[in-house]
């Protein structure tokens, strides 16, 4: 399973969770994301949000609640797979097994696992449910997020270059999300007066599709389409997680790119944009102060999951005045590899004050233009090798190899991790 596999496990039973945990341990290749909910009702509206690929719900022997909780998910979320978990002792004899899982199965579960969750049995559950699948004609484009724990460091100047680089050669098919909720600035980075932005996919969270989702998004000159922040704190307040994630399960069935720049706080909602990432870019300024930041924040990364090797460093605004320190010393207190240097160029932020992507104008003899480039390539490279272009067969407006020659990195451009080596994820500039 190429794509990170969203699990909704629903129970009062404490126990399940532990023993999901253990079970989904040592299948490595899952790479799960896993949200526990009591409630049916809870459950019904996570599902709606997060679209998970599978629930697990903890079954009894009267099967009447959750025979209406899978009425009501496969309305909320057709695409979910329902399995139930059930402990042999719920059959009594007054209890028959056979009735109880016809029932289930007329209600909807598509499988079932006995508990206590072993990691063969799930294992071969997940083989059965989506490996015969995947190599069925749909395809899901990318989420790549822009994260960072301190704010000025260039994160939303990279985020909007890199969706408009994308854009240019896949004009339509690029959506920017600006979920950076309270000081959103993509919109005044491209010029754009949007009257829609994400607190009206919050007011429309009930009737929010696909469709809705195209609706609220902004085209741009460059090719892609803007969902707008928020226009201020208050209408901020409405956006929560569950939206976020929502939006990013439909995008990602809309768009092939999907590119998030985030608010730089590690709260909920970047918790709800990583929970649906593929790829994450860190950005990072070359002073000790960010740094010692960025270092706590790539434990905060791995604490929560949130694997190393879909996080990559780029150290942005690099400038050799002043006794700055240098990449080799970033990465030696970091213990990781930066995987791009973005030199520091006054014309970013003319051309951010201008409301125009920097790369939207020729600047040929430009080394920032050449390594924003790079950032496009390395973003377009990324998503389509995983993504909806995985196959070579591109699902919309196909990949490009710029930065590529021969299968291999052009000097200079973002390499793939080396194994064993972690890379990290991305900061913001404005």
């Amino acid at each position: 399973m190429a794509n990170p596999l969203h699990i909704l496990v629903v129970g009062s039973d404490a126990r399940l969770r532990d023993e999901c945990v253990a079970a989904l341990t040592p299948i490595v290749e899952a790479t799960p994301v896993v949200h526990y909910l009591a409630d049916f009702r809870q459950a019904v509206e996570a599902a709606r949000s997060r679209r998970p690929q599978l629930v697990i719900v903890e079954m009894a022997s009267d099967s009447t609640a959750m025979r209406t909780f899978a009425d009501e998910l496969a309305a909320a979320s057709p695409e979910t797979r329902l399995v139930g978990a059930f402990k042999p002792e719920i059959f009594t004899h007054d209890v028959s097994e056979s009735a109880v899982l016809i029932e289930a199965v007329r209600a909807g579960v598509s499988d079932f696992l006995r508990r206590p969750l072993s990691a063969v049995d799930l294992g071969q559950l997940l083989d059965r449910l989506f490996r015969r699948v995947a190599t069925g004609p749909a395809r899901l484009g990318k989420v790549i997020a822009f994260i960072s724990n301190k704010g000025g460091v260039g994160k939303s100047t990279l985020a909007v270059n890199s969706a408009a680089g994308v854009a240019t050669r896949h004009p339509g098919r690029v959506l920017l999300v600006d979920a950076s909720l309270q000081m959103g600035v993509c919109a005044a980075m491209l010029d754009l007066r949007p009257g829609l932005s994400l607190v009206d996919a919050a007011r429309q969270h009930a009737r929010l599709d696909e469709t809705l989702l195209e609706q609220l998004a902004i085209p741009d000159s460059s090719g892609l389409h803007l969902l707008a922040a928020p226009a201020d704190a208050i209408e901020a307040a409405e956006v929560g997680e569950d939206t976020v994630s929502r939006v990013l399960s439909l995008a990602r069935r809309t768009y092939d790119y999907v590119i998030v720049d985030t608010f730089p706080m590690f709260d909920r909602v970047v918790m709800a944009v990583l929970d649906q990432t593929d790829e994450a870019y860190v950005v990072l300024e070359n002073v000790v102060p960010t740094l010692l930041g960025a270092e706590r924040f790539l434990k905060l990364l791995d604490s929560v999951g949130f694997s190393a090797d879909k996080q990559q460093i780029v150290l942005n605004r690099f400038s050799r005045r002043g006794g700055s320190l240098r990449p080799s010393d970033a990465e030696e207190r970091l213990q990781r590899h930066v995987d791009l240097v973005v030199p520091y160029d006054r014309r970013l932020i003319v051309a951010a004050n201008l409301g125009r992507p920097f790369l939207s104008t020729r600047h040929p003899f430009s080394r920032t233009a050449r390594r924003l480039g790079r950032l496009v390539a390395d973003v377009e490279q990324r998503a389509g090798t995983n993504g909806a272009a995985a196959s070579g067969t591109p699902s919309h407006g196909g990949v490009s190899t710029a930065g590529m020659s021969n299968g291999h990195a052009v000097p200079g451009a973002i390499a793939p991790p080396a194994k064993g080596k972690p890379a990290t994820a991305n900061k913001g500039q404005r």
